[in-house]
């Protein structure tokens, strides 16, 4: 709980195509500190064991840069990853006194947010390790109650919230499961990540 006397609740789920957790070539960090929170999701293309390899390999160099700034984090990423088969990744830092949440990203890794309101936060297209523009940073900022989700995209990206009452309530941890088990496509890895903000 931030000075400001806001809560969070965070919880990160994956699991692989295969159901062998070491055949899972997605990953994620989450490190709340001091007053921050950063999270951040990493979706190696393709899926096995060569790519669980990478995602582990990300996911090292995410535990040990999560402070830097996030499109340094991300160009630093590139150039740890080069030469393997790439990812699509997205890194978010929160605020938690303020609510302001920062991010940036490369690649099709959903980021959005629901509660108070809908809104779905756009970042650049490009692979990681491989062919990417220069990441930006962009920022947008939380009311108690918001919702943040990250998916990777083996779960569906466009659906009508109408047609899936619950799926963003409980802690957490539940809707993370909520949205693989709901919404995940069945032909690739899933991953996700949910953060409940002012609860």
């Amino acid at each position: 709980m931030g000075p400001s006397g806001q809560s969070i609740d965070f919880h990160i789920e994956k699991k692989a195509l295969t159901g062998k957790p070491d055949e899972c070539g997605d990953t994620g960090f989450i490190k709340a500190y001091d007053n921050f929170c950063f999270m951040a999701l990493v979706d190696v293309l393709g899926h096995g064991k060569s790519a669980c390899e990478v995602a582990l390999l990300s996911k090292a160099y995410l535990a040990h840069n999560y402070t830097k700034q996030l499109t340094e984090i991300i160009n630093g990423m590139h150039e740890s990853l080069r030469g393997t088969r790439g990812a699509v990744a997205a890194a978010c830092r929160l605020d938690i006194e303020t609510g302001i949440l920062q991010y940036s990203g490369m690649g099709n890794i959903h980021l959005r947010l629901f509660g108070t309101r809908q809104e779905t936060l756009v970042t650049k297209d490009g692979v990681v390790g491989y062919m990417m523009p220069s990441p930006i940073q962009a920022q947008t900022r939380l009311t108690p109650g918001d919702i943040l989700v990250m998916t990777s995209d083996g779960i569906k990206e466009h659906f009508d919230l109408n047609a899936y009452p619950g799926i963003t309530m409980g802690q957490a941890e539940d809707i993370c499961n909520n949205f693989i088990t709901q919404l995940g496509k069945g032909c690739d890895d899933v991953s996700c990540i949910a953060l409940r903000f002012g609860i």
